[in-house]
């Protein structure tokens, strides 16, 4: 015994509710992860494919996909399992497409399978590095697009044959099927299965892409990063997505940029952030202190005395520069006090005759000055 066959909706990871938009982006994605051509384990993902496509096949046409919400399956033909002798409150006869057409809209899918279509778009990520946002960056992409084929020109018949008018359509790339229901004979009008609805079948297929008019293969783009880009910011090569079918133009190549981490600098913006430890005497007396740039090595920046540990300097116009060319941001420094762990007994006298002299800090509530407290931390 067979076994049962997956919900549809669960094969294309969709809901019930799905609109055809939201079932054809989910088709088309995962029909790209497991196309037999780019799948690592090609008998696994044959599977897989045969079953989207089963399940698109039915989805994706109203009138199936209505049959198999009622019934639970789509019939192979237009004939009984509908029962019979009922009157129709619309006539004798109606045709299922009028309306879908009218309620929603499209025409059951009629007289769309052979015109020129656009093809999908296609997007891949880029990873940069900070350093790559400052300069801007120039790399090569490899991308796996449905690409018209270079024998047939996307014809699908081997050239030198020309294909012939389907038998079973007439060329309309349309068939009928009259089915009783309860409220009626229905007529139902589908995409010719013979021919797919392009109303001609191919006699002598293309060798190289087995008459399907395309071909699935990777090819390299060159993807040029200007300075200052940012996650979520994305760039647009038009004409380099899937090819069109049946002479239609071919979709974009959206590349979505990703900024990853740095282990020194932090962004907000067009601006960065870093931090620099300076000891505590540098803090109290004052000093000058050199602070690393993200692509122009280091900076000076004066420390004013009696600096307090995580006050926050800005050095001007050393962040990134802007994506729009509005200039570049400032780099904001916070200076981290350190006290040391380690002093010799010169060391500490020192410190506790300074202490015990008197210093001129603000004290706070407890009136224990700034500078006693880190003597209190050093000394115990």
């Amino acid at each position: 015994m067979a076994s049962q066959k997956r919900d549809y909706y669960e094969v294309l990871g969709v809901e019930k509710s799905a609109s055809i938009e939201e079932i054809k982006l989910s088709y088309k994605k995962l029909a790209r992860k497991y196309h037999p051509d780019v799948a690592e384990n090609k008998a696994e993902a044959e599977i897989h494919f045969r079953e989207i496509n089963e399940a698109y096949g039915v989805l994706a046409d109203p009138d199936k996909r209505a049959q198999y919400d009622h019934f639970g399956h789509v019939e192979s033909s237009g004939g009984g399992g509908w029962g019979g002798g009922y009157g129709s409150p619309f006539g004798d006869f109606f045709d299922l497409g009028d309306i879908f057409e009218s309620v929603f809209g499209m025409g059951g899918m009629r007289g769309g399978a052979n015109r020129p279509q656009r093809g999908d778009d296609i997007k891949e990520t880029m990873e940069l590095t900070l350093e790559e946002v400052f300069s801007g960056v120039e790399r090569e992409l490899q991308v796996a697009t449905n690409q018209m084929c270079g024998t047939c020109k996307g014809t699908r018949s081997k050239p030198g044959s020309r294909p012939s008018v389907c038998s079973q359509c007439g060329g309309t790339g349309q068939v009928k099927a009259v089915s009783r229901t309860p409220f009626g004979q229905i007529i139902r009008t589908g995409v010719c299965v013979a021919c797919a609805g392009q109303g001609q079948q191919i006699t002598e297929p293309c060798e190289e892409c087995k008459g399907k008019g395309h071909v699935f293969k990777k090819r390299r783009v060159t993807v040029k990063v200007p300075p200052g880009v940012d996650t979520g910011n994305y760039m647009r090569l038009s004409g380099l997505g899937d090819a069109g079918v049946n002479g239609g133009p071919p979709g974009d190549l959206f590349v979505v940029l990703q900024v990853k981490a740095h282990e020194t600098f932090q962004r907000e913006g067009d601006d960065l952030f870093v931090e620099k430890a300076i000891t505590f005497t540098d803090a109290a007396l004052g000093t000058e202190v050199e602070i690393p740039t993200l692509t122009e090595g280091v900076t000076k920046m004066k420390v004013p005395h009696g600096t307090q540990s995580h006050t926050t300097f800005k050095v001007r116009g050393k962040g990134l520069p802007n994506a729009r060319g509005l200039g570049r941001g400032d780099l904001h420094v916070r200076l981290v006090v350190m006290v040391p762990t380690h002093l010799n007994e010169k060391q500490k006298g020192m410190l506790r005759e300074y202490a015990g002299a008197g210093s001129q800090e603000a004290r706070g509530a407890n009136g224990r000055s700034w500078f006693g407290k880190i003597v209190d931390a050093i000394l115990g």
